[in-house]
């Protein structure tokens, strides 16, 4: 499967909301209520404190059609470092791999960035999926290192 990660485009917006309508299941752990229709609106907003809204990236997963979605914020929480607000892929595709190679396709498309945050929640397939990939679960975050640290650690 040859997988990329590209920028989200108005265009994706009726694909993007189906999306999110298939991962009621997350919706529903990490908010308390269904998708609905200004989840897409609102992710351009969503920014962790600290961050620009230029450091902001709505990327969607593409290989034959749509086959994920990541909210993604660049150079934080500290330059060279990336917080992902979540992955999401179709109900009926998880467990195929596709996080994985959504992971190796932000390693590809963003060299600079040498860890990737993942803010913890109440998902339980989400914390599988984090653990499968590599992240290490700590406290409320996980965290994946992509390439040795500059300070050798």
């Amino acid at each position: 499967m040859r997988l990329t990660l590209r920028d989200f485009t108005p265009a994706d917006e009726p694909e993007v909301l189906r999306l999110f309508a298939d991962c009621d299941d997350w919706f529903q752990a990490t908010t308390g209520h269904p998708s609905g229709p200004g989840d897409v609106q609102s992710l351009f907003y969503a920014l962790p404190e600290g961050a620009a809204f230029e450091q902001k990236r709505l990327l969607v997963a593409q290989a034959e059609g749509m086959i994920g979605f990541v909210d993604l914020v660049l150079d934080h929480p500290a330059p060279g470092e990336a917080g992902v607000g979540f992955f999401l892929v179709p109900k009926d595709l998880r467990r195929w791999g596709i996080g994985t190679e959504m992971v190796r396709a932000l390693a590809a498309r963003f060299p600079g960035v040498t860890r990737v945050h993942v803010r913890l929640d109440d998902f339980a397939p989400g914390r599988e999926f984090l653990r499968a990939t590599g992240f290490v679960l700590n406290g409320q975050r996980a965290v994946l290192e992509l390439a040795p640290r500059s300070d050798g650690r």
